[in-house]
């Protein structure tokens, strides 16, 4: 089940919008999208086990501030055996609260936008709220028409004022990151050591980077290489 991809991101975010767009109602002709690196974990066989998948963002000007709009593209099949998984409620609710946080920090009116979120997984279901932090990163990015790199990747999830908050399972991500091409990962403000694990072996033995993030902004900054 894991996902192995070889495709710049940037790329990657074009062909899937050709196939899972949902075209908005009652929206203006202005439309930008983007696609970032996910890190998750799957259950196999009772082994947990990272992997890296992508998270497929669009973003839709409403006609008027009816917003802001969230939709799910789930369980839809394209390119293959990838398809939108489907999306827990607690998922759901962690994404709109990212929609808040990319809304004040970029001070923009939330009320015009239509979001629509596909995330192209092997997995039959994905819950948590660990890519909502990556996913008001990939939002800000957007609308700001600045790219991500596409070799960076942050798992934490974030409140609506910015904040990102520690998430579980981070040796697993990191496996999973590296078997996904990602060299630097960026985590939540003290877990690089915790109770349950000492990240620094693992990511020099993995050769991947971790850097810990505390809000929105700094995350945005090592996502992009651009100042906020």
């Amino acid at each position: 089940m894991r996902l192995h991809f070889s495709v710049q991101s940037t790329i990657l975010g074009a062909l899937l919008f050709l196939v899972c767009s949902a075209a908005p109602s009652k929206a203006a002709h202005q439309r930008t999208f983007i696609s970032i690196p996910v890190l998750g974990v799957l259950d196999q066989g009772g082994k947990m086990v990272g992997a890296t998948h992508y998270l497929a963002i669009q973003i839709d000007k409403l006609a008027e501030p009816s917003g802001p709009q969230l939709q799910f593209n789930e369980g839809s099949r394209a390119l293959g055996n990838l398809k939108g998984a489907a999306l827990s409620s607690d998922w759901k609710d962690a994404a709109r609260a990212a929609i808040t946080a990319a809304a004040r920090a970029t001070n923009e009116d939330s009320r015009t936008w239509l979001v629509t979120l596909k995330n192209v997984s092997t997995a039959y279901m994905t819950d948590g709220s660990s890519a909502s932090a990556a996913v008001a990163v990939a939002i800000a990015a957007a609308l700001r028409h600045t790219t991500t790199i596409s070799s960076v990747a942050l798992t934490g999830a974030v409140d609506g004022d910015g904040r990102i908050s520690p998430v579980g399972e981070i040796p697993e991500k990191l496996r999973g990151a590296a078997t996904g091409g990602i060299s630097t990962v960026l985590i939540p403000k003290g877990q690089t050591r915790t109770r349950d694990w000492d990240l620094r072996p693992l990511a020099e033995s993995l050769r991947i980077t971790v850097i810990e993030v505390t809000t929105l902004r700094e995350a945005y900054e090592k996502m992009t290489g651009q100042a906020f």
